[in-house]
């Protein structure tokens, strides 16, 4: 390689948000010289402006589009005057507009060479003023914990709502948000006993006018204190909640809450993949039994395939005392991954969701809820857990 690529003789710190490794690689090699971090998508970059000193992004090609455009503007809500460029394959006038519109400061049309990536670091030297500490620290990111599980049945929901009333409890309740993305059969509400006014329908009906007090105004509130978004009421209305509507609505809350806890559909479509992507951690429940583990494989070898990083993801066993005759060893094989984390089989639990009130509440002292603050701890950044 040439000499270091820098303006000034100075180098800059450049965050590059792309899931193409391709793209990720080339603008690494025009970068040499300058401290380059990386992304895969806009929720891990909001992340990194908040943890890292940067001085210019550049988006990949994959948010040349008019949704991407607009995800691509939440780093802005972070620092509103950073430089951002967007890279395109073809610089149409609705992406400039849009991308002008939004408050990127530049398109320009793919491939990077030396000359372009030069003119974005310009940017930085023109004057764009050092960053607001003060702003970055009073913008709040929120942790997106996603509990999936391949097949039906597995202990998806009952984890999602323990975990999130645990989180509740060991930080201020009002802090955290559970989101029923299974948009067809969710039952998040059922098993918390809250009656939904509304829906993530009326966030797809109202989308171009979402903000945080609408956002607020939509959630329920369960007793403990811990918010809630509803899915749908009928399996037919989840045709009204597009991809574009749940990433937003991640995006909104993880600025208004501290854990935002996502139930979701037990396969991988479009809404799923798009919010795994957006997570944080992902806690897939694996149930012992054969149909179960073969489920997660097939869903993990998925992930692999579109390079999911997988220090994401951490395997909770549930039902782990049951009499089947699975050996744990050979599972944690199978799928390439470590149990973190086992939930115990217990009559205590189809009895709380038969109640609708989670064994956590239930049942405070039960092996399965010591179980189940276990799987939380795994997610909880408090300095303190609270003790039993």
């Amino acid at each position: 390689m040439g000499e270091p690529l820098a303006v000034g003789m100075v180098t800059y710190s450049v965050l590059v948000v792309e899931s193409d490794d391709g793209f990720v690689d080339g603008a690494r090699d025009l970068l040499e010289g300058n401290k380059v971090h990386t992304a895969r998508n806009i929720s891990d970059a909001q992340r990194r402006l908040v943890e890292e000193a940067i001085d210019l992004v550049i988006v990949g090609p994959s948010y040349a589009h008019e949704t991407g455009v607009a995800e691509s503007g939440l780093l802005l809500d972070v620092l509103p005057n950073l430089p951002v460029v967007l890279v395109a394959e073809v610089v149409t006038t609705d992406i400039l507009r849009a991308a002008l519109r939004t408050g990127i400061k530049d398109v320009v049309e793919a491939p990077l060479t030396m000359t372009k990536m030069e003119e974005a670091l310009g940017m930085v030297v023109q004057g764009q003023g050092p960053q607001d500490g003060d702003a970055i620290r009073r913008f709040r990111i929120g942790k997106v914990v996603t509990i999936m599980s391949p097949k039906g049945g597995a202990g998806k929901t009952m984890t999602a709502v323990n975990v999130a009333l645990i989180l509740a409890n060991w930080g201020e309740p009002e802090r955290t948000v559970v989101l029923d993305a299974d948009l067809q059969f969710g039952d998040v509400c059922i098993s918390l006993q809250v009656d939904p006014k509304h829906t993530i329908v009326d966030i797809a009906r109202d989308i171009d006018k979402l903000d945080e007090q609408l956002m607020d105004s939509l959630l329920a509130r369960h007793a403990s204190g811990l918010r809630v978004l509803s899915a749908p009421l009928e399996p037919s209305m989840a045709d009204e909640v597009s991809t574009q509507v749940v990433v937003k609505t991640i995006g909104m809350l993880k600025s208004m809450f501290d854990y935002v806890v996502i139930d979701t559909a037990p396969f991988l479509d479009e809404p799923v993949l798009s919010i795994l992507e957006r997570s944080d951690t992902v806690l897939l429940v694996v149930d012992m039994d054969l149909q179960s583990v073969k489920n997660a494989k097939l869903a993990l070898d998925t992930l692999r395939l579109i390079k999911f990083p997988f220090e994401k993801i951490k395997l909770i066993l549930n039902r782990a005392n049951s009499k089947a005759r699975l050996d744990v060893d050979e599972l944690e094989r199978s799928l390439g991954l470590d149990v973190m984390a086992a939930v115990s089989s217990d009559k205590l639990v189809p009895r709380s969701v038969n109640e609708g009130d989670p064994v956590v509440s239930l049942h405070p002292r039960s092996r399965v809820a010591r179980d189940l603050r276990s799987v939380a701890a795994l997610v909880f950044d408090g300095d303190m857990v609270k003790p039993d």
